[in-house]
C-alpha cells in the first residue's frame, strides 16, 4: 500500500476509521462461521487466517495487522477475564455487584457482565434472550477497552471507537427492555442493570467529550 501519509492510519479521518472498524467486524463475523469447519485439525489457526485473507474485502487496511490478529482485536485481553476474587466481597450478591471506588467504565461493565452471566448460568430460562452469554456485554466491554486503549495523538479514531461503543451501549439497554416488557417478574434484575448502564452512558458522554 501507499505509505503517503494521506494513507498512514494516523491520518485516516472518522470515516476511513469506521470503514475500517466495519471490514474488521466482517473478519470477526467469517472467523467464528469459518471456526466449526476447523475446529480441532491440525493448523486450524492456519485454515482460519488463510480463509480470511483469501478475501480480499477483508483485507485490513492497517499495516501489520493480519486475519487473525485482526480477528480477535475485540475479543482478547485481560478485560475479557472477568474480575479477580476478592476475600472483602465474601457475601455480597453476585447479582448486583456494588460500585467500586475510582472504579473506571471498562471495570464498571465488567462487574456487570460478569454478574449477568452468572445470573444466566444458574438460571436458564429463556429470559436471557439477546443477551444470552452475555453477548451485548462482551462487545460492548471489548469496545470500551478499545476506546480507552487509543493514545490522544489519533482523535479521529478515539471518536469513532466512543460512538461505536456508545451505538454498543443502545443495543445493550434495548435488550435489557425488551426482556423488561417479557418478563416482569425479573424486574428488579433488569431494573439494576439498566440503572447502572445509565451510569456507564455518563461516563462513557465525559470521556467523549474529552477527546479533542
Amino acid at each position: 500500500m501507499s505509505r503517503s501519509p494521506s494513507n498512514r492510519p494516523a491520518a485516516w479521518d472518522e470515516s476511513r476509521w469506521e470503514e475500517e472498524i466495519r471490514r474488521d467486524e466482517l473478519r470477526i463475523n467469517c472467523y467464528f462461521q469459518t471456526l466449526p469447519q476447523c475446529l480441532d485439525l491440525p493448523g486450524e489457526e492456519d485454515m482460519l487466517a488463510e480463509t480470511i485473507s483469501a478475501r480480499p474485502e477483508l483485507k485490513s487496511g492497517v499495516p501489520g495487522m493480519n486475519a487473525m490478529s485482526s480477528a480477535w482485536s475485540y475479543l482478547s485481553g485481560d478485560f475479557l477475564r472477568g474480575p479477580e476474587p476478592d476475600d472483602d466481597e465474601e457475601g455480597e450478591d453476585p447479582a448486583f455487584p456494588p460500585r467500586r471506588p475510582g472504579e473506571n467504565v471498562v471495570e464498571t461493565i465488567d462487574a456487570l457482565a460478569s454478574a449477568w452471566n452468572s445470573r444466566c448460568a444458574l438460571d436458564m430460562n429463556p429470559f436471557c434472550g439477546p443477551l444470552g452469554a452475555g453477548c451485548a456485554y462482551a462487545r460492548l466491554l471489548a469496545r470500551t477497552a478499545d476506546f480507552l486503549d487509543v493514545p490522544d495523538n489519533n482523535p479521529a479514531l478515539k471518536r469513532c471507537l466512543g460512538k461505536r461503543a456508545l451505538a454498543d451501549l443502545d443495543e445493550t439497554v434495548g435488550a435489557f427492555e425488551v426482556l423488561q416488557e417479557a418478563d416482569p417478574e425479573r424486574k428488579l434484575v433488569f431494573e439494576f442493570h439498566l440503572r447502572r448502564l445509565a451510569g456507564v452512558r455518563e461516563q462513557l458522554n465525559a470521556l467523549l467529550d474529552r477527546v479533542k
